[in-house]
């Protein structure tokens, strides 16, 4: 289970300051442009064949630290219905990281999982590649590592506005539950989806974990993104060994481009 919510989140997750500037203000002082902007909020079902098992979400906001802001990010993952009474699952995953690079500077890992629970703080050092770890230390790390959070967000601004050959991969390096996780996402190029907003072109990527035997195929998990600048991830199938798992986009709000093809 760990597994697969560290892949939707990875594929996938405002604020008041004490000069009471708008999110607008603060974005045009820093003069960025992003698919995605403080507000924005996706909410996905996740189902088991065709059963819904929980629920995913994912906002995004602006806040102070220190004297710079920072987007922050917060992702909930938590099963809902009959699911919750065969498995009570609760998870929340923080991250705050640098409006311009994109790199994160503090995450938080807060879990339930039945009578399983985890709370961890991690702060990235960019400048050394160390990433301090409340429960375990310090950790020297590859440079520009992400955090789970972080490296969605960063994709969505660096990576999928680029242009790709058929097949061509992309590769990030993630800090996760005190371990690195190396994966690349193959490019498998655009496709209609059928959702439940109609059918959207979409960019297609299966990614792959390098150093994890469950997910070392390309076809063991597929991921559609809308191909409008937004980049919105509309569907994410993965493969299981009794089955399939699905997180299906459900509901939006406060996307950046409105030209794009989901429509509030």
């Amino acid at each position: 289970m760990k597994k697969i919510i560290f892949l939707i989140l990875v594929m996938l997750t405002l604020s008041v300051n004490a000069q009471k500037k708008t999110a607008a203000e603060i974005l045009k002082e820093y003069k960025v442009n992003t698919a995605f902007e403080p507000g924005e909020e996706l909410i996905y079902d996740l189902k088991y064949g065709i059963v819904k098992a929980g629920e995913f979400s994912i906002k995004v906001g602006l806040v102070p630290v220190g004297y710079e802001y920072c987007f922050y990010a917060i992702a909930k993952c938590y099963t809902t219905g009959l699911a919750s009474k065969l498995a009570r699952i609760y998870d929340v995953y923080e991250s705050y990281f640098d409006i311009v690079s994109g790199l994160p500077v503090k995450a938080v890992r807060n879990v339930t999982e039945n009578n399983y629970k985890r709370y961890n703080e991690d702060l990235f050092f960019q400048d050394s590649s160390v990433v301090y770890s409340m429960k375990s230390g310090r950790h020297k790390v590859p440079e520009n590592t992400f955090d789970i959070i972080s490296a969605f967000y960063f994709s969505r601004k660096f990576i999928f506005d680029q242009k790709y050959q058929k097949n061509e991969y992309m590769n990030l390096t993630s800090w996760f539950d005190e371990e690195l996780y190396k994966f690349k996402m193959a490019y498998k190029g655009t496709e209609k989806v059928k959702t439940d907003y109609g059918k959207i072109e979409c960019l297609k990527f299966s990614p792959i974990l390098e150093n994890d035997a469950t997910f070392k195929n390309e076809d063991d998990m597929v991921a559609w993104f809308t191909n409008d600048g937004n980049f919105v991830p509309v569907k994410i199938i993965v493969k299981l060994p009794l089955g399939k798992a699905k997180c299906e986009l459900k509901s939006f709000k406060n996307l950046k481009n409105k030209d794009g093809f989901l429509k509030e």
